[in-house]
């Protein structure tokens, strides 16, 4: 292959979905920004490491079978008939549903929708619904906006706004793209705020922040709601856009403001800085997080800022909505899928639970693009079903810890190795054609080639490469999209803001308190700048001990210093040792940890939220100094 530059994208879970130029010259791979991408200002450490990953020496690039003895490789004809062989007597057995799919969101290209049409054509199978981050939210936005969808605003957009309210998104870490929009918003007179349950790295850099109690942003955006509609500053006609408007205000009226202020844990001239800041501001855009609704209320969570938003003028201008996320696969070809009605879905982050125990108990379960084992709350429970599950298939790049609980190992490329594909993002409105850079390494298939290979060795009609290329060509003459570079295409989206048809339902309930044992830590996991969570195992500064933050207070109280080795407790039994770090920016209550650290799921618990989603929050552990 030559060495010419091609046009990609990072493939992580990302709201950024970096546009790349690479090429493999001289033995290295090399990636530069793409400059036709406006959002795409540099390229984090994250997405360079694909440099290095391709060449890993951890990489595993021969199919691998579990035997007696280990792990042995095996060729690709054999890997697929093993497989097939598996698959076809668990249906003819136990029927479709006995195969489960599992896609997580190792990889964002279009081509992993293509998948399904494989077991699809086997009459049924069981998946998932929901997701590990954002489905929690997502559900209390899908109920607010009266089915129009998940409310965003093109960055396009948002660049106008005077200032932009950041509920608990840490943008320096996990969406660095937008510190220069922040940034360019700030030059032309506007500012920034964050609210947060921690002193983060973004909150450092904001011109306000206020640290609320975990959880309480619902009360924050209440109280807010209150203010601006009873002194002043609210929309003129927001009302004519509420279907629920004498119910939502009954529910406000009952809110005492000291009481929300108190489930806050914040003072009255705290909360009337922002108060005032918001009225400084307007149009105020609202960002809230992943981790805001990582609560079993999340989804109330979410419905309660959005309310601020829609009184706050959003319809009138969108600057002053709200902005979450969107269908990155919105304009996926909806027509190359094989309809079926046959399938059964388990909450994305309590699967473990159901597998076996179902009416129809799981018998061959394939894991794509995913390390549940590392990533699932309660990842002990996922290590038992997994158990419990005769045969296990998971296509990777390394052997995770999830690949070590399977029976058969198959290696996946990178998109740096894969043919053209396509990835939208759910921040922007651009989307990348991604082309190959480099061969595959060693033996390695695409995801499509190994399910391709799968349906062939099943004697199945569905022919996924066929598909495959079928997408690129309905991608390629999409009249929507608008090329604006090699490879980089922008599409003028609707926004559920500028719709003259959009409603809203606003909530007309709040979150039951919640009663923690005493002296039990609420634990927060958050996402960090090295890795991306679950894909750790090449990242660089991973300790080896979790760090884990805990207030000063807490600290010493317990008579804890810096780096003492701590025994975290949970209540599901479950412990992990980890190394204290004294934290002035947190409340007494709260301690916070990076999310996909090793082991540091297995005390979560896997309970079910709204919307199929998973609440790491909703842990709390008690600490033992060794």
């Amino acid at each position: 292959m030559s060495d010419c530059w091609k046009v990609t994208a990072c493939s992580y879970d990302c709201p950024c979905t970096c546009s790349m130029k690479a090429r493999h010259k001289d033995g290295r791979i090399e990636i530069v920004r793409n400059p036709d991408n406006p959002w795409t200002s540099f390229i984090c450490g994250k997405g360079l490491r694909f440099r290095e990953r391709v060449f890993d020496s951890r990489r595993i690039t021969e199919p691998l079978l579990r035997d007696g003895a280990g792990w042995k490789a095996i060729s690709w004809n054999e890997a697929f008939d093993i497989w097939a062989k598996n698959v076809s007597s668990a249906v003819r057995e136990y029927g479709p549903l006995s195969i489960m799919y599992f896609a997580g969101a190792g990889s964002m290209y279009f081509s992993k929708e293509l998948i399904k049409n494989v077991f699809a054509e086997l009459g049924g199978y069981t998946s998932t619904k929901g997701s590990l981050c954002s489905s929690i939210g997502s559900f209390g936005l899908k109920a607010s906006t009266c089915g129009f969808g998940v409310p965003f605003i093109t960055p396009e957009q948002m660049s106008f706004s005077k200032g932009v309210l950041l509920w608990g998104r840490n943008v320096y870490c996990t969406q660095p793209q937008m510190v220069r929009q922040l940034n360019s918003i700030r030059s032309n007179g506007g500012s920034v705020a964050s609210v947060e349950v921690r002193n983060s790295v973004t909150c450092r850099h904001s011109d306000l922040y206020l640290r609320i109690l975990p959880g309480s942003d619902w009360a924050l955006a209440a109280y807010l709601c209150k203010r601006f509609i009873s002194e002043g500053g609210a929309s003129l006609s927001w009302q004519d856009r509420v279907v629920n408007y004498s119910d939502f205000i009954a529910v406000l009226n009952e809110l005492q403001c000291e009481n929300l202020l108190e489930t806050c844990g914040i003072s009255y001239a705290e909360a009337n800085s922002l108060f005032n800041w918001m009225k400084e501001k307007c149009p105020v855009t609202h960002i809230p997080a992943y981790g805001t609704q990582r609560y079993l209320h999340g989804n109330l969570q979410f419905s309660w800022i959005f309310a601020l938003s829609v009184i706050c003028g959003g319809f009138e201008n969108p600057c002053a909505g709200l902005s979450f996320s969107k269908d990155e696969h919105a304009l996926f070809p909806e027509s190359l899928m094989n309809s079926c009605g046959n399938i059964r879905k388990f909450p994305a982050g309590a699967w473990g639970k159901y597998v076996y125990d179902s009416e129809s108990p799981v018998r061959v379960l394939n894991i794509a693009n995913a390390n549940p084992a590392q990533q699932n709350p309660q990842s002990s429970s996922i290590a038992e079903a997994m158990s419990k599950i005769p045969f296990k298939v998971c296509s990777d790049m390394f052997m995770t810890d999830t690949a070590k609980l399977c029976d058969l190992f198959l290696p996946v490329t990178t998109f740096l190795e894969d043919d053209c594909d396509w990835i939208g993002s759910y921040w922007h409105s651009y989307i990348v054609r991604s082309e190959r850079v480099i061969p595959p390494v060693g033996n390695a298939k695409s995801d499509i080639e190994i399910y391709d290979g799968l349906a062939r060795a099943l004697g199945l009609k569905t022919d996924i490469m066929s598909m495959y290329r079928e997408m690129d060509k309905l991608m390629m003459s999409d009249n929507r999209l608008i090329k604006v570079g090699e490879g980089i295409y922008r599409w003028n989206e609707d926004v559920y803001w500028c719709k003259e048809e959009s409603r809203a339902s606003l909530p007309v309930e709040v979150p039951a308190p919640h009663v923690s044992c005493e002296g039990a830590l609420r634990l927060i996991s958050v996402h960090t700048d090295s890795y991306i969570n679950g894909q750790s195992l090449d990242a660089p500064r991973v300790p080896k001990e979790p760090l884990l933050h805990v207030s000063n207070l807490y600290a010493a109280e317990r008579g804890l210093c810096d780096g003492d080795l701590v025994s975290a407790t949970s209540a599901n039994g479950n412990s992990v040792t980890m190394r204290i770090v004294c934290d002035y920016g947190l409340d007494i209550g709260t301690a916070v940890v990076d999310q996909g650290t090793e082991n540091i799921n297995i005390l979560t618990d896997a309970y079910t939220a709204h919307g199929g989603g998973a609440p790491y929050a909703e842990c709390f552990i008690d600490i033992k100094k060794f």
